[in-house]
């Protein structure tokens, strides 16, 4: 019986070992205007993002717990990125996966065109030293889960999520919902 605990205590510790948790993983925080979520911090100069719903007038509910990040784009070209320090670095040449939800509305007062996110990695706040995922532009008005999988080149420390626009010649005015957000862990056992 002892042996038999010992191997459960084992095999949790390696299955939880093995996962990469994100610090507020489902932006709960008040609702507010141009405020960083707790664990997050802003990246780009001008980064503002709303924890919502509420401000702006976004009414969607949020997937997983009570609130969420809203993320824009502006005209002159600038748009907002967040980011955070990972539990344990990723690293070089696994192949990781994890899932977050995304969602778009059409009453983010006047931000309300289409955009997509990319997702980086870097070793120092707020570098982007490898791209490690770009979606396709986000239409649904309703959550959808992205599986974001990826093989970093090297062992990184940080992640940055930014709101991304692709054509630079014709900046809009856009917006990004982003919510739950899971642990990252080795394909394997996605």
């Amino acid at each position: 019986m002892r042996f038999v605990l010992l191997v459960l205590i084992s095999l949790c510790y390696q299955f939880t070992s093995a996962q990469i948790m994100f610090n507020n993983p489902s932006f709960e925080d008040e609702p507010a205007d141009a405020t960083v979520p707790m664990g997050w911090f802003a990246c780009e100069r001008g980064t503002t993002p709303d924890i919502l719903p509420g401000p702006w007038g976004v009414d969607l509910e949020a997937e997983e717990g009570e609130t969420f990040v809203g993320l824009i784009t502006r005209i002159d070209g600038t748009f907002e990125s967040i980011g955070q320090r990972l539990s344990t670095p990723l690293e070089a040449d696994n192949c990781y996966a994890f899932f977050l939800s995304a969602a778009s509305c059409d009453t983010y007062s006047g931000f309300n065109g289409r955009i997509s996110f990319r997702i980086y990695a870097g070793n120092r706040k707020c570098i982007k030293s490898q791209i490690l995922y770009s979606s396709k532009l986000v239409e649904n008005k309703d959550w959808e889960v992205h599986k974001i999988e990826f093989t970093p080149e090297k062992k990184f420390k940080y992640i940055t999520i930014e709101a991304f626009h692709s054509d630079t010649n014709n900046p809009i005015k856009g917006h990004i919902l982003i919510d739950n957000i899971s642990s990252i862990t080795p394909c394997s056992k996605v």
